[in-house]
């Protein structure tokens, strides 16, 4: 994935970018995707990521910082976050 196309994805699910960088919000869980050789790494529970020129960096809920360039990024998941979803019938909080 290059810079662009990621900005791209982010503008779509209207997350804004700032100072080169995106907090994602409260009611949002985001994920990706990253090659690795011979295996997909998920990074999953992003709460920021840092925009470079040549890299990103993935800060999770546990205070972890990954950083990987941005032709190892395979995808994006950005879904409504498990506090802020439906359970269902039965299943609430």
């Amino acid at each position: 994935m290059t810079k662009e196309t990621l900005l791209h994805a982010l503008g779509a699910e209207g997350l804004k970018v700032v100072s080169d960088g995106v907090a994602i919000p409260d009611d949002r869980d985001a994920s990706f995707l990253v090659a690795s050789p011979g295996e997909t790494i998920q990074v999953g529970k992003v709460i920021k990521i840092e925009l470079r020129d040549s890299a990103l960096c993935l800060e999770t809920t546990k205070g972890e910082r990954f950083w990987f360039t941005y032709d190892l990024l395979l995808g994006m998941r950005v879904r409504a976050s498990q506090d802020t979803r439906d359970h269902g019938a039965g299943f609430s909080r």
